[in-house]
């Protein structure tokens, strides 16, 4: 994995985009578009991480396909990979929806699974920082994961958006149930975040109109 070290924006519009991230370590391929929903291409080598991108796929209404090749499985290098990925995708598509039609930048959610309940925030103005806090102290492990690689995920995905991602589970008793309330609100936030709005065209979230 050591050709063409870096990352790569393959294709953008305000519908899609898509793109390739190879380090030393990984090589991850994201690609997020709207249109008719379809079956999911989603390959990370944890079976939980691949449903919460797919939880997070649906409630943002975007198409994700995401694949991640690892030279050695180590899970925070492949969960903060994939975020930072992901979220390179979605600043891409977003930078191109913000130039032709305008975005919100901004969304708030709140969703529940059963017992479970979270919140997330997403602000896209060039402020990258992950906040993830719960209410309901440490889980440890979920499913095949430790969490602290889902909250790796997120870290990654703000680092890659280059977004204040805000996600507070406040209630669960079973882990699986916090954890996916919370990829329900974080995708469902996305999606408000996306909405079309003339008015903010060439705008962010911020009045200062640039990421940089």
């Amino acid at each position: 994995m050591s050709q063409g070290i870096g990352i790569s924006v393959l294709s953008s519009s305000p519908t899609s985009a898509s793109v390739e991230r190879r380090t030393s370590e990984t090589l991850v391929r994201v690609s997020v578009e709207e249109g008719p929903r379809r079956p999911w291409r989603i390959s990370t080598g944890s079976a939980f991480l691949d449903h919460m991108v797919e939880i997070f796929a649906f409630y943002s209404g975007l198409n994700v396909d995401a694949s991640v090749e690892a030279s050695r499985r180590l899970m925070h290098t492949i969960a903060e990979d994939l975020g930072i990925t992901l979220g390179t995708a979605l600043r891409a598509m977003a930078d191109a929806r913000i130039s032709s039609t305008g975005c919100r930048c901004q969304g708030f959610a709140q969703a529940v699974l059963d017992e479970a309940y979270s919140q997330a925030r997403i602000s896209y103005e060039g402020r990258a920082l992950a906040v993830v806090e719960s209410n309901v102290g440490r889980f440890g492990q979920v499913e095949d994961i430790q969490e602290e690689f889902l909250v790796a995920l997120l870290e990654g995905l703000a680092q890659g958006m280059r977004a204040t991602v805000h996600v507070d589970v406040m209630r669960g008793k079973d882990p699986h149930h916090a954890w996916e309330s919370a990829f329900r609100a974080l995708g469902s936030a996305l999606r408000s975040a996306l909405e079309r709005d003339e008015w903010r065209r060439g705008s962010i979230a911020g009045v200062k109109g640039t990421v940089d």
